[in-house]
């Protein structure tokens, strides 16, 4: 179902099957005011105006005044960050702004400037995010960071970073626009439509698309007697903060890991992949799940826009949820070279026809599993037993998010982007690595949830992933 103006200014579609699985596992965590797989995404950064005035500081007004406007014009350029869902997973909604008053309610509700002392600013907000209806923005004018969290279904992580580009860009624009002089109720035409319309995939499955979805559901097995990692026995009642741990390789480092990759004739999200196999191996030891017939699984991730048909291979749809993955296995025994070819094969493939083909069915099959479960377990989701570190990469982030942005005009903007960071909201056992290259610096950012593991145990692993990288490659510093 594609979006649909139901009376003047008001439009809604049925969620798509794989934006409905998402949205319910995201769900899963709003008795506790969370929302699993909630994604976020930060951007540190400074502004100077290169006419008419330096550095802008974060108490400036005008800088305040025109990241409000920029806000507003974000909206209207990617509505989605501003749709909603019902309580059921099964519509979404859009409203047209009906005045100027609409829309400055909106922004006072979505957008927040916060007062919050650095280093700790940043991982104490994550640690306090909520379920929001919107997509919602936090500037923290003592540290220079503005932080985007949006649900997952909205978006994905290539999806965030576009948005967090797309909002800094509005900022530095010159003469930027009145967003109360837009022409509002134009911008539902820039509504995302969902992967599987994007596909054109047939409501009934064919016999091609069973198979296919068949396929993809078999990777799923994999999860059976992986390694896993030691973590604390509490329910999921229980469960803590998420909190994250970083590490950045110097650009000479980064360089030689680079060009070392190149030598063996392998990528480095394949080789980050296969240094973190090493650390699962190692701190699921520390379980006892030692031996050969242990395994370690993790999801192999693709960003599905380069799949895509014009337009929804580009930013223009940020505020859209095209991702999709499956699962692959390396055994204990599998030396790190042998792992690194293994993922960087699988890598390089890329997805086939009939992984795409399989969006609609798979998404359908996989939730009705999940639902299956959480029934047998009287109605709540059942507790995630799977502990392994997973991996999600985007690669070069400069793609996605230049790091300096400047307008034209009589009044010119720069923005410097010293720093990004990428994660979600975490609220089981299981953990994600989050890699990116972002100014020429390799970026690992490791989170966790701190109900289940403490961050001395994270960080031990972080360092295996970093120290067995570097030796593999021969890349120390």
């Amino acid at each position: 179902m594609s979006w649909a103006q139901t009376t003047p200014g008001h439009w809604q579609r049925q969620l798509g099957e794989n934006e409905r699985m998402i949205k319910w596992i995201g769900d899963q965590a709003h008795s506790a005011d969370k929302e699993q797989w909630s994604i976020h995404a930060t951007g540190t950064f400074v502004v100077s105006a290169t006419t008419g005035g330096g550095v802008l500081t974060g108490e400036s007004n005008e800088l305040w005044q025109r990241m409000r406007r920029a806000w507003m014009c974000l909206r209207f350029q990617h509505p989605g960050m501003a749709s909603t869902a019902d309580q059921e997973g099964q519509m979404l909604y859009y409203n047209v702004p009906s005045d100027s008053e609409t829309l400055e309610a909106w922004a006072d509700e979505s957008l927040h400037r916060l007062s919050m002392s650095p280093p700790t600013a940043i991982a104490d907000l994550v640690a306090s995010l909520g379920h929001a209806p919107y997509t919602i923005g936090y500037f923290i004018p003592d540290s220079g960071q503005f932080l985007l969290h949006t649900s997952h279904w909205r978006t994905d992580g290539y999806g965030v970073l576009q948005l967090l580009a797309a909002f800094f860009e509005a900022v530095a624009a010159d003469d930027p626009d009145d967003p109360k002089t837009l022409a509002w109720g134009e911008e539902p035409s820039r509504l995302a439509p969902s992967i599987e319309e994007v596909l054109e995939l047939p409501k009934e499955p064919t016999n091609e698309i069973r198979r296919a979805a068949a396929l993809c559901l078999a990777s799923g097995r994999h999860v059976l007697g992986s390694i896993g990692l030691p973590f604390r026995q509490n329910s999921r009642s229980t469960s803590g903060s998420t909190r994250s741990l970083r590490r950045s390789l110097p650009q000479t480092v980064t360089n030689r890991i680079m060009v070392a990759c190149e030598d063996h004739g392998i990528g480095l999200q394949a080789a980050v992949h296969a240094s973190l196999a090493v650390a699962n191996f190692y701190g699921g030891g520390l379980a006892g799940n030692t031996g050969a017939q242990k395994h370690y699984t993790s999801n192999i991730r693709f960003s599905l826009r380069p799949y895509l048909k014009p337009p929804f291979n580009s930013a223009r749809y940020a505020a859209a949820l095209y991702t999709g993955s499956y699962m692959a296995k390396v055994d204990a025994l599998t030396g790190w070279k042998d792992a690194a070819a293994y993922y960087d094969h699988l890598y390089r493939e890329g997805l086939n026809t009939e992984f795409l083909l399989a969006r609609r069915q798979f998404a359908i099959q996989a939730l009705g599993m999940m639902q299956a479960a959480a029934a047998r377990s009287g109605g709540e989701a059942a507790p995630l037993v799977r502990s392994e570190i997973d991996i999600s990469s985007v690669g070069d982030a400069e793609v996605l998010i230049a790091p300096v942005i400047e307008g034209r005009g009589r009044r010119v903007l720069k923005i410097e982007v010293l720093d990004i960071s990428l994660g979600l909201e975490c609220q089981t056992q299981e953990t994600y690595l989050f890699v990116w290259v972002f100014k020429g610096k390799l970026e690992l950012n490791l989170v966790y949830n701190e109900g289940f593991y403490t961050a001395d145990f994270m960080g031990e692993m972080l360092d295996i992933v970093v120290s067995t990288l570097q030796k593999e490659l021969h890349a120390s510093e």
